[in-house]
């Protein structure tokens, strides 16, 4: 099969780590500021209530931090089932919607990110601009995500996807999609897809 995983919050941790770096931003923003704060969202500044200008300010910094301290770390077992998928057959594409903006060069900083933790993949694509774009030109089976918007670009061109679980996507609701707990339960839907597209394979050719 050929499979396209997104970066941010579907292989790694980067909610967890935006969300301690934007309240450590909001702190010095608003240092009386004693709210307790539920990280319910995609985007930590809006947790926060920043306007554009300071969530644009915000990114801007701490981006860089996470490149220069290394605060991301990959989801349990994401490591080992992406190599496993890999060394099975299964075609895998590294595809972030990372941009250049707040990352430098993005695709540069996600291999160096990747080969860190020993991530293996067939091509690496950042900047993506439309993932369902994306996975249609290039004949994607499934799309690994955690964002809603992209699930539905992905799912609206009529290719499959698979959401890892988070509060702020467990409403979504598409035929095409499928739900995942963690890691070990992609591999299980990965397994069961292609079986039914390898099953479905040999009854075209029987026709």
């Amino acid at each position: 099969m050929k499979i396209a995983i997104d970066v941010d919050d579907c292989i790694s941790n980067t909610s967890e780590v935006d969300f301690a770096t934007c309240w450590l931003f909001n702190q010095q923003l608003n240092p009386n500021d004693n709210k307790l704060y539920y990280n319910n969202y995609h985007n930590a500044p809006t947790i926060f209530g920043f306007d554009k200008e300071t969530d644009d300010k915000f990114y801007e910094q701490q981006r860089k931090q996470v490149v220069r301290e290394g605060l991301i770390y990959p989801k349990i077992f994401s490591d080992r089932v992406i190599n496993k998928l890999l060394n099975e057959g299964h075609d895998i594409t590294i595809l972030t919607s990372r941009g250049d903006q707040y990352w430098g060069d993005a695709l540069a900083e996600t291999k160096k990110w990747l080969a860190k933790y020993n991530i293996h993949y067939t091509h690496c694509v950042a900047n993506s601009g439309s993932k369902g774009e994306y996975c249609k030109a290039n004949n994607i089976d499934v799309m690994l995500e955690d964002n809603p918007k992209y699930a539905k670009q992905v799912n609206d061109v009529g290719i499959r996807t698979i959401l890892i679980l988070a509060e702020y996507n467990k409403d979504y609701k598409n035929d095409l999609n499928t739900f995942a707990s963690c890691w070990p339960e992609v591999y299980k839907i990965i397994n069961e897809l292609n079986r039914k597209k390898i099953k479905n394979s040999d009854e075209q050719r029987l026709i």
